[in-house]
């Protein structure tokens, strides 16, 4: 039978070691630590769930904040490249200006050239004659036909032959033509032509003008000399009519005039040097 001494000690030493963890376990809640599973198999229950929605929550709070900063930075990155496109247009706009002044040039030049090349595969460029026949669908096959309606016993119509051969080779934009008058009795009649030679200008296949004789050539040249005009005044006369370009006219003789005048000024100063020169060789002869 135990002693009710030892039986004391024994209840005493119970409550003394319960007493203790009541306090330990106490002290582990306040620290945040109560219930929880520190075994291999981690929190589970209740407390399992509040720690996956907090690590959850913090998941994406952290997303939310690597988001917040990557868009932040693309802003920061497209202001830049605005920036920087604004800043290139500005110090561009020169640069800008000339490309398409560049460009613009380069259009017109493709354009004129095909324009060139689609006259020269209709007979421009050359100064043909052409039969009756033919003649339809000549004047209406370009925009700008010159034809000639000449006679070949009348030296007039030879000289306005060799100046519209000139002509024709220098002004592709419009088609050089000639019809004998005696081979085509309907559309003199029909053209009403009443002096040989006579040049009818047609635009789109219609006559829209004409040149009889050598009436708006002559003009200012002494008698006796009608019949010498340089073929850039047959250009003129023809340019007003609308038949050529008139921008693409070009004085040859004119230029060759001024060639031959240049020439000769610059010998005169050579020879007017070499005189001096001269002399000076003598005066120091001299003394």
């Amino acid at each position: 039978m135990i002693q009710p001494d030892i039986q004391q000690e024994v209840a005493n030493e119970v409550n003394t070691r319960l007493s203790r963890a009541t306090k330990e376990l106490g002290e582990k809640y306040a620290r945040g630590e109560g219930g929880q599973d520190a075994s291999v198999d981690g929190p589970s229950g209740n407390l399992y769930k509040e720690k996956h929605a907090a690590e959850l929550k913090a998941k994406k709070e952290r997303k939310q904040r690597t988001q917040g900063k990557n868009t932040e930075s693309e802003g920061r990155t497209r202001d830049n490249d605005d920036d920087e496109r604004d800043d290139e247009a500005d110090d561009g706009d020169d640069d800008y200006e000339l490309r398409n002044i560049r460009e613009q040039r380069l259009r017109q030049i493709k354009q004129q050239q095909n324009e060139k090349l689609e006259n020269l595969s209709k007979g421009h460029g050359q100064y043909r004659e052409i039969l009756q026949d033919e003649f339809l669908a000549e004047v209406t096959g370009s925009l700008k036909v010159i034809c000639h309606f000449y006679h070949r016993d009348f030296p007039r119509c030879e000289i306005l032959n060799h100046h519209l051969q000139i002509l024709a080779t220098k002004h592709i934009e419009s088609k050089f033509i000639k019809v004998n008058a005696e081979k085509a009795p309907f559309f003199i009649e029909k053209l009403r032509i009443r002096t040989i030679p006579t040049i009818v200008i047609f635009q789109d296949g219609v006559a829209i003008d004409k040149m009889i004789g050598f009436e708006e050539l002559s003009e200012g040249l002494p008698e006796g000399k009608e019949d010498e005009w340089p073929t850039v005044k047959l250009a003129r006369v023809l340019a007003s009519k609308q038949a050529i370009n008139k921008a693409l006219i070009v004085d040859e003789e004119a230029i060759e005039k001024q060639s031959v005048t240049e020439l000769e000024n610059l010998r005169k100063a050579m020879i007017y040097d070499s005189l001096l020169n001269l002399d000076d060789e003598l005066d120091l002869d001299d003394e």
